[in-house]
């Protein structure tokens, strides 16, 4: 049980090498997702109640879609590091957590096959 405990501690304290960009960018999309979700829910007619069940509905799509590439993202080996944070990449990252089903819907093998940028 003590080792469990210690090996468990190891791994938070250590996140995988890969996730620590990808971490970053999904916090700083997320930011970005709030503020659109707000705006896209003020946008709608109705009252508060409406637009607060927007506001939600809005939030936790965009969560979904951050959490699912977040996995995907997991297990991919780790790219240029240097590069790894940038406004370019948080703008994928913000698109790719609205449009996240059509990302299910790809096929895995085809990613795999192209070459890394």
């Amino acid at each position: 049980m003590q080792h469990h405990d210690s090996q468990l501690r190891s791994q938070l304290r250590n996140p995988p090498s890969g996730l620590g960009p990808a971490l970053a960018c999904a916090l700083i999309a997320q930011i970005g997702n709030v503020l659109l979700a707000a705006v896209c829910a003020a946008q709608v007619p109705g009252g508060y109640r409406v637009r607060s069940w927007v506001f939600l509905a809005a939030l936790l799509w965009s969560l979904a879609g951050t959490v699912f590439l977040l996995i995907r993202t997991a297990g991919s080996p780790a790219r240029d590091q240097a590069n790894a944070i940038g406004l370019r990449r948080i703008a994928l990252w913000l698109v790719s957590t609205w449009v996240w089903p059509i990302l299910v819907l790809w096929p895995r093998s085809a990613s795999r096959d192209r070459p890394p940028r």
